[in-house]
Formats: C-alpha cells, sequence, structure tokens
C-alpha cells in the first residue's frame, strides 16, 4: 500500500460535499462524495475508522499516530527503580526488547545496555538498530579518550561537567550513544540528570527566572577556523512549536500560560510544564560570548530591553539571565538527582541529548593502551521517533519492571 496522496489539495472543489453511507462495521465511516474532483469516479467512496476521524478533529492529536506515554521527572532513586538494564543479544535480535529501551528513552531518556562485544563497531550497530546514524565532522563514530593538546575538552582527563553535545549546530543530535570498551582504573565516572525535572521545579520555584531562560538566547560555538566553525544561538528552555492550550485557551508563552493558570485559581505546582517543553540547551563549555537581544528576534509577550545602546542592552539582559542560569545550575546538582555510574567494559548508555545533562568525572592517565576509553555516536529525533511509534503500534505498553 503506497499510503500518499494521488490528487493536490488544491483540486478539492470548493463546493464539495458528503453524505455518510451505511455499512457493516459501525467503527468505519463510509463518506460517499458529491461535486468531487474533476475527473475522479462517480461512486468513489472514503472509508474512515470512527478513531482516525476521532484523531483529526482533536486538537490534542492532530495525527493519526499512536498516542506515546508522558515522559517521567527522574532523580536518582527514582531512576534506579524505574529503570532496568537490557541485554545487548535480546535488545539486538527481539524487537519488544527494543521497543522497552526506545520507551525508556521517550519517558526517561536514558537507558544502559549490558554484555555489548567489546568492539569499535559495536557502537554503531546498537545506533543503527534504531535508524541511521548521524555522521558529523567528528566521524560516523567517535573516540571519547585523553589525547595530547586536545581540541574538545571531553577529549581530556580532567573533570567534564553537566553538558549537552553539539549544540552549536542547527540540528544537534537527539540521542548519544557511548559504548565503554576501557574503563579507567582510577576515577571517569560518569554521571547523569533530568534537565526536565529541574525545569519543572524552576517553573514553579521562580516563574520569572524560568521566563528569562525561555526567551534570552545564549550563542553556542565551536571556534576552530583552521579546520571547523560552527555557531548557533538557542534559549536554555525551548518550548514545543505547538501550541499551548490550558482550559480551552490558546497560549503563545510561559507567561500567558502562567497568567491563564492565575486567573483559572490554579497552582504553578499543577502545570506540567515538560508537557510542553521540546529541548533544553546547556553547554558551558562551547558557550560563546553573549550579544544583546536586538540582535536576534525579539519574543513576544516578554518585555522590551531599554534600548540605551547595546553595552546596556547586553547588561539588562545578564541581569536576567545570570541569576536565572545559576538558579537552574543548582537544581540540576542537586546530589539527589544525578545518577552516577562507574560504567564497566560491556556496557553502552543511550540517551536524550536534548533532555539529559551528562558528565564525567575526572581520571587518571594511565599506562600507553591502558587508559580509559569510550567510543561514541550519534542519531537525529526523526529516525527514533519513527521507530518508537512503529514499534509502539505493534506492542503498545510494557509493564513497570
Amino acid at each position: 500500500m503506497r499510503r500518499q496522496k494521488l490528487f493536490w489539495t488544491t483540486q478539492i472543489p470548493s463546493d464539495i460535499s458528503a453524505t455518510v453511507e451505511p455499512g457493516t462495521n459501525p467503527q468505519v465511516v463510509r463518506l460517499k462524495w458529491k461535486r468531487d474532483i474533476q475527473n475522479f469516479p462517480e461512486d468513489h467512496v472514503t472509508e474512515l475508522s470512527v478513531q482516525a476521524l476521532r484523531n483529526l478533529v482533536n486538537v490534542a492529536c492532530p495525527t493519526p499516530s499512536p498516542d506515546l506515554p508522558s515522559k517521567v521527572l527522574w532523580d536518582d532513586a527514582s531512576f534506579r527503580e524505574d529503570v532496568r538494564d537490557l541485554d545487548y543479544k535480546a535488545y539486538m535480535s527481539d524487537d519488544s526488547v527494543l521497543h522497552q529501551a526506545l520507551q525508556y528513552l521517550h519517558t526517561h531518556g536514558l537507558v544502559f545496555l549490558t554484555n555489548v562485544p567489546e568492539q569499535e563497531i559495536s557502537v554503531s550497530t546498537i545506533a543503527e538498530r534504531i535508524g541511521p546514524v548521524k555522521n558529523t565532522f567528528y566521524g560516523y563514530t567517535w573516540d571519547v579518550r585523553s589525547v595530547p593538546q586536545a581540541k574538545n575538552v571531553a577529549y581530556t582527563s580532567q573533570d567534564l561537567g553537566f553538558h549537552m553535545d553539539l549544540l552549536y549546530m542547527e540540528q544537534p543530535p537527539h540521542l548519544q550513544f557511548l559504548h565503554c570498551i576501557r574503563a579507567s582504573s582510577a576515577g571517569g565516572a560518569s554521571t547523569f540528570t533530568d534537565s526536565h525535572a529541574a525545569a519543572q521545579d524552576l517553573s514553579q520555584q521562580d516563574p520569572d527566572a524560568f521566563e528569562a531562560l525561555e526567551n534570552l538566547p545564549v550563542n553556542f560555538h565551536y571556534d576552530h577556523l583552521e579546520s571547523h566553525y560552527y555557531h548557533h544561538a538557542r534559549t536554555v528552555f525551548e518550548l514545543a512549536p505547538k501550541p499551548l492550550y490550558l482550559g480551552g485557551r490558546k497560549c503563545r508563552n510561559f507567561r500567558e500560560l502562567m497568567d491563564t493558570a492565575q486567573r483559572a485559581g490554579m497552582s504553578t505546582s499543577e502545570l506540567p510544564i515538560t508537557e510542553w517543553l521540546a529541548n533544553v540547551s546547556w553547554s558551558p563549555p562551547f558557550q560563546a560570548p553573549f550579544t544583546p537581544l536586538s540582535a536576534h528576534t525579539e519574543p513576544r509577550g516578554f518585555p522590551p530591553l531599554v534600548r540605551r545602546g547595546p553595552l546596556a542592552a547586553l547588561n539588562e539582559q545578564m541581569t536576567r539571565w545570570l541569576p536565572a542560569a545559576k538558579k537552574f545550575d543548582e537544581l540540576i546538582h542537586r546530589p539527589e538527582g544525578v545518577y552516577e555510574r562507574m560504567m564497566k567494559p560491556g556496557e553502552c548508555v543511550l540517551f536524550d541529548n536534548r533532555r539529559v545533562l551528562h558528565a564525567r568525572r575526572a581520571f587518571e592517565v594511565g599506562d600507553i593502551g591502558k587508559e580509559r576509553w569510550l567510543r561514541g555516536a550519534y542519531l537525529d529525533r526523526d529516525p527514533f521517533e519513527s521507530r518508537l511509534r512503529v514499534l509502539w503500534e505493534k506492542f503498545g505498553d510494557f509493564p513497570s519492571p
């Protein structure tokens, strides 16, 4: 079945209409068209399931794709309780196990595979089980280990704080894969934290701080003009492009959402802001100098900066952004919110690069050939979501472990 349109929408007559014809299946609606598209057969009938019609008219579900579960906010204790490790062979051979891994990535943004063959090709094999690997200037796959005169802090042995990868690109990778081939004998533990949980708490504790991080852009760059130069500006919190609806009212941004909630007598703690949070952008190692907001498109619904020249505007911008960023930084570093793991050879971590912040403790560089060695790969959002929806349609939900 092709599942593609055989006509142009512009060919539909403005006075087209339809009548419902009787059928034998109560879950299927038969539509007989009147004043149809030119050259279409006179007996043209369209059959649609009742559920498909519901999906088409439901603003909360504009496509007939299956409903996916809500994201689950987590801390160290709840992640350990909710998400279990999955076996590599089962992941590679059993679609139901792959589905479980993808659902973990959708709900929690983090999952680990064990018993992975200690081969350089393993990480690409794991990624390709989901979809095409995202190739970047780092390569199809790439190594994370200490090298002399490294251009990237990840390629040193020093402590690497919480961050996300490649935010200086127009389309940063959605998933990241890190396969531990060799572990350090001293240090080098991997740490992870849920940025969405921190964002939810910030929206409740300090709505003004959340709004500042939603509206004031940050510049990210990879500045090595002898080989590569990338630059992109994005806000720390990127809300989904879909409209924000609360009580039937359309809200254009977080401020309108808060105002609508207050008028309805709702507490901010009742607002599941993460339902509208598309991405988080946090990568201090690759943060570029700030530029005045006037250099970017000024968002609607946000108080304009005082026009006293670029330096004064930049100073006013920073007085809003910096305190908000400090509060967010404190939230992502709460000890109870950090999951720490000393990855062993044969383990591979899969995580959502636009939600889960990752870091690494400092480690000692041992003898040559025995240092900590991880091999990585990236994957874009589209192939992940496609694979997830296909498997969700096939298997549905699975019980919690």
